[in-house]
């Protein structure tokens, strides 16, 4: 039956016409001519078999089909008419935006990679990351999501993403050109370029520490160059530069795509580890998007593992 249907635009040109009076107000309300309007309705008409208007006389009368089709059709289109401004109006709403933070390493290298993913998850928000170093920092309290790295803390009521694992990380070429196997020897570390990070955080391991938790001695040296964050210190390590300290999952990317390679000893430390809070717990627009982000670290790690 859909053929018989009239065009949307005739019902509301005759609509229009018939609510306010004249085809030209017609036209000044559609944004076209009073031509239009009065061709519009003459197919209406056409199609309709029967005539709506009474055109004597010089003035436009409605015929009783007339009225009883404008009753008929009139409360139809007013509801299309609202339906489509509440959807206007929630077309223009602003996107809720959420604002995430967490360690400048993590967001950088984790985050970012899994932003389009997000989005689409979820893709009437936006989303705003912020790299905050500090434990204390106040833009992490005050972040709807935050992801903080250091031991478990009670009164942050966290949840953890993934408990800490430190481990060796170089290129193939550099292990190659220093006969690296799978494992770090004290034989080694003199001859090795260590890379280091200039940020003393006791939350952190440093080469001195990780050495002391596997067991080897590591002497002083003078020819240390610290870089200023760990995303720096990574892409030395990608450039064959010497060996870095990896934490996962920050490197499983890097090492899934063979550009870096990890050493053994691990050293891992059960109560560390990266730990996520929310603003407003139990909220409907946080808590979605916090089991997405538990979700998302734990299919990565099973794929690693797998």
């Amino acid at each position: 039956m859909n053929h018989r249907l009239p065009s949307l635009s005739s019902l509301v040109a005759f609509e229009a016409t018939v609510r306010l009076g004249s085809m030209t107000a017609a036209a000044e309300e559609e944004g076209t001519t009073q031509p239009t309007i009065s061709q519009r309705i003459r197919t209406l008409e056409e199609r309709l078999g029967l005539p709506v208007f009474d055109r004597h006389g010089g003035r436009l009368t409605l015929t009783v089909q007339g009225e009883r089709f404008f009753r008929d059709i009139s409360p139809g289109l007013e509801s299309i008419r609202d339906a489509c401004e509440r959807q206007i109006q929630q077309g223009q709403r602003p996107s809720p935006s959420v604002v995430i933070a967490a360690g400048s390493g993590f967001t950088h290298l984790w985050l970012l990679p899994q932003l389009p993913a997000l989005k689409q998850a979820f893709p009437g928000f936006t989303f705003k990351l912020m790299p905050i170093d500090r434990a204390d920092a106040p833009e992490l309290q005050a972040a709807d999501i935050a992801i903080r790295f250091g031991p478990y803390m009670p009164q942050d009521k966290g949840r953890l993403l993934v408990s800490e694992a430190v481990f060796p990380v170089c290129s193939p070429d550099y292990a190659s050109e220093q006969g690296l196997g799978g494992t770090l020897t004290a034989d080694h570390l003199p001859r090795l370029s260590l890379l280091h990070q200039d940020i003393k955080d006791p939350r952190w391991l440093d080469w001195a520490q990780w050495c002391r938790h596997v067991g080897l001695s590591l002497m002083p040296r003078d020819d240390v160059f610290a870089y200023h964050n760990y995303a720096l210190l990574l892409n030395a390590a990608l450039a064959h530069q010497g060996v870095a300290l990896g934490w996962s999952p920050l490197v499983e990317d890097y090492l899934a795509s063979g550009q870096l390679i990890a050493l053994a000893p691990r050293v891992t430390r059960q109560d560390y580890g990266y730990w996520l809070s929310v603003k407003h717990r139990h909220s409907a627009v946080t808590e979605p998007i916090s089991d997405w982000l538990v979700d998302a670290i734990h299919r990565q790690a099973a794929c690693v593992h797998a």
